[in-house]
């Protein structure tokens, strides 16, 4: 439940802009992927397709992928490195895909934006609900002169410690390739239960 929380987070409608270039970079990723949630036109393949464009664009992959896996990416060898951004990458855009549809024109306050060290930047929110707000704090990173989202947290929990402590038991019994394997099996039983729904 906590990490369906967390990723519907990422889906919501700003209600205010404030200035600054790490604000307009998570905007304009939200904004996408609510127009594509919106788009009565596109059918199931071409929303994931577009959540993915929008996914490779405005999240470090390899910033979030390296920080989950934590100390056994530098043990890994590098295929296995590649390999695990692009399954980790299809889990984010399938998880993305599922919340879309659990969308419900929520809004979000933006608070602050700090910068550090020019490269770091923390963007301070509320998502405001019918009688709460929840606090989030969204961490973007500069590589390549664009700001890109790599963790964010609602009420002290991080999308990173959340998937870093559901991969951790299986990296300890084998590493970054034995979570490969359980990660490949289980889009393997995602799609094929994607599969049955649609030959119904």
């Amino acid at each position: 439940m906590k990490k369906q929380l967390l990723t519907l987070i990422f889906l919501l409608l700003p209600l205010s802009a404030m200035a600054g270039e790490p604000t307009d970079a998570l905007r304009e990723a939200v904004e996408g992927l609510i127009k594509i949630a919106s788009d009565s036109s596109l059918d199931t393949s071409q929303k994931k397709a577009r959540i993915s464009d929008i996914v490779k664009k405005k999240v470090d992959l390899q910033v979030v992928s390296q920080r989950v896996v934590s100390r056994y990416w530098k043990k890994a060898d590098k295929a296995d490195k590649k390999a695990f951004v692009g399954l980790f990458t299809n889990i984010i855009v399938n998880t993305y895909f599922s919340l879309l549809n659990e969308y419900t024109n929520e809004k979000v306050e933006y608070l602050k934006e700090v910068i550090k060290k020019t490269k770091y930047a923390k963007v301070t929110t509320n998502i405001v609900l019918t009688d709460k707000k929840i606090p989030v704090n969204y961490k973007l990173i500069k590589r390549k002169d664009q700001w890109r989202i790599y963790d964010f947290s609602a009420e002290g929990v991080s999308l990173i410690s959340t998937y870093t402590n559901d991969y951790k038991s299986t990296l300890k019994r084998g590493g970054l390739s034995a979570l490969n394997q359980v990660l490949k099996d289980k889009i393997a039983k995602a799609a094929a239960k994607t599969v049955v729904k649609t030959t119904r």
